[in-house]
């Protein structure tokens, strides 16, 4: 009866993919709040970026004819929310993180920053992989801080890339079946509901304000199958 409570219920939101974007936004703007304890105001980042591989994936949708052009636009979509990631996360981690020790810049940039953001599209995959298992490695606070959003992007630009000319069906059965930037999305929303609970534990209720629950459809999450 209760072990729910301890479950993320971000993932059974039922709400389109537009408008769980727009909550997850109402949060992002909420952690940039003046004055907000930290241990909220450092999840602003990685809600921001795991929000803007989410936000990539919404212009994946594509219709009838236009579908090969629609992957195109896809791919570009996402490359760009990637772009906009690694600088982000150049200037509010990587850089302050080793700023007397420049040289550890290379594990994350082996070719410069140039390199990977403005990659030929035949280098992208392999340097954002590179870059993703930096991420993951090379510092233990960068990787918490930036992994999981840096992990959804990669997952979302390769599927982005998989295939170009697949059905507008296969597209859509493919995101409603297992969409990784949207479960990271989540992810992150459930990190900000527990530790805004922790830090605000003696009056919870300032937690809900972080989270504007009128933007989602009034209709109950989906239910969890149970067993026989």
């Amino acid at each position: 009866m209760y072990e729910d409570k301890y479950e993320n219920f971000f993932l059974n939101i039922t709400a389109g993919r537009a408008r769980f974007a727009e909550f997850a936004g109402y949060t992002r703007t909420a952690l940039l709040a003046p004055g907000l304890p930290p241990e909220l105001a450092a999840l602003a980042q990685p809600v921001e970026a795991a929000l803007a591989a989410f936000v990539a994936g919404v212009a994946s949708r594509t219709t009838g004819a236009g579908a090969a052009q629609g992957g195109t636009r896809t791919e570009d979509a996402a490359w760009a929310a990637i772009k906009a990631f690694v600088k982000s996360t150049d200037v509010t981690l990587i850089q302050p993180a080793f700023y007397q020790d420049p040289a550890a810049l290379l594990a994350y940039y082996p070719d410069k920053q140039s390199g990977l953001t403005q990659a030929p599209k035949k280098l992208r995959l392999p340097r954002l992989m590179a870059y993703v298992q930096a991420l993951q490695t090379y510092n233990k606070a960068i990787a918490t801080k930036a992994g999981p959003a840096a992990a959804a992007l990669l997952a979302q630009y390769q599927a982005a890339t998989a295939d170009k000319d697949q059905a507008q069906s296969s597209v859509q059965d493919a995101i409603a079946s297992l969409d990784p930037s949207r479960q990271a999305l989540c992810a992150q929303l459930w990190e900000v509901h527990t530790t805004g609970l922790y830090v605000y534990r003696a009056t919870p209720r300032r937690a809900a304000a972080l989270f504007n629950y009128t933007l989602l459809p009034k209709n109950r999450p989906v239910a969890k199958p149970t067993n026989a």
